[in-house]
């Protein structure tokens, strides 16, 4: 799981905060203060919006513990950074789904486009839900029906710039949407909007040594619209490194060994960051054994494993998280992707 100091499953206090009794769930409040149990424990001096964005996702990257910020060629690089697309070579479509918490779904759909000479172009579709709720009267009866949904549009484009060095960029449109559709008093449906990029750089092989260092600023981009107090963006910087464990040894072989260490901290608020160290044992380039660890004190913090497997022009990955959210609630952690190469 990726971590951060501040929650990155922020916004599942959402549901804790409207998950009550039906004659209490006509007031629910769209932006409600975190439970105690959830709140980072670093002093904030002003709120995040759109923490849906710090949610773990992709099924390769959670079983690697969110280690990922210097992978290559990986087509989640999307989501964490875009610079890894540079070193794509064949086309991909990819889905990707979640089940977390408060059953809380997640869902992301891309299609990534490598072009000989020119680069990795990329266009993505992220949307999490977190289901309905009806609205309730005094006495009870039903008058309407709450949902609460986010959603982020990216486009992105990652190519080789000097030498080792490759560089990637995300244009993203961010939405936190509340409707009510019949009656729900003291609630107006809206729609929050935002603007935002991601950037990334990565620098493979240094002189000659099997490791790729990767560096990326994700969400950065205008606060939140629609309030007077407009939130900020979750705003991350990320560095990392993988080391091609094996490859000193041997070369073709059919086992390979990757293993990575990110460092993630609030770019407003440089200091103490998470660590994430992931790894993953490959065989023959078909079978991946995957198994991670994120450090920190938000609550998603713990160990993660995954499976993965390619052939020919289809590919699946599982991922389970073991973080403390999953084990307060007995709710698993779930994800997985399939997709197809074109």
């Amino acid at each position: 799981m990726k971590p951060s100091r501040s929650n990155p499953l922020a916004l599942l206090g959402l549901l804790t905060a409207i998950w009550v009794p039906p004659a209490a769930a006509a007031q629910v409040d769209p932006s409600p203060a975190l439970p105690t149990p959830l709140r980072s424990q670093k002093p904030v001096n002003s709120s995040e919006g759109a923490e849906f964005l710090l949610l773990p996702t992709g099924a390769r990257s959670v079983a690697m513990g969110g280690a990922v910020t210097a992978q290559r060629g990986a087509y989640e690089a999307v989501l964490w950074n875009t610079a890894g697309l540079a070193a794509m070579q064949q086309r991909r479509l990819f889905f990707s789904h979640a089940e977390t918490a408060f059953d809380t779904r997640s869902d992301v759909l891309a299609i990534l486009w490598p072009t000989s000479g020119i680069g990795t172009f990329g266009v993505t579709y992220y949307l999490v839900d977190f289901g309905d709720l009806a609205s309730t009267g005094p006495d009870g009866a039903v008058l309407g029906n709450i949902s609460f949904r986010n959603q982020e549009f990216l486009l992105s484009f990652a190519r080789r710039l000097i030498g080792p060095l490759e560089a990637g960029v995300s244009y993203k449109l961010i939405q936190l949407i509340f409707r009510c559709e019949g009656a729900c008093p003291g609630q107006q449906s809206f729609t929050r909007s935002t603007h935002a990029l991601d950037l990334g750089l990565i620098y493979d092989r240094p002189v000659g040594i099997p490791i790729t260092l990767g560096g990326s600023l994700r969400h950065l981009g205008l606060p939140l619209e629609g309030r007077a107090d407009d939130d900020p963006l979750p705003t991350r910087v990320r560095v990392g490194i993988v080391y091609e464990a094996l490859s000193a040894f041997t070369a073709d072989s059919v086992f390979a060994l990757a293993v990575a260490v990110d460092l993630e901290d609030e770019w407003r608020d440089i200091g103490g960051p998470g660590v994430l160290v992931g790894s993953e044992f490959g065989v023959a380039s078909s079978f991946f054994l995957r198994a991670g660890y994120a450090f920190n004190d938000s609550g998603s913090g713990g160990p993660t494993l995954g499976l993965g497997l390619t052939r020919d022009w289809f590919y699946l990955d599982l991922s389970r998280g073991f973080d403390d959210l999953s084990a307060a609630t007995g709710e698993e952690s779930v994800q997985v992707n399939f997709g197809v190469i074109f």
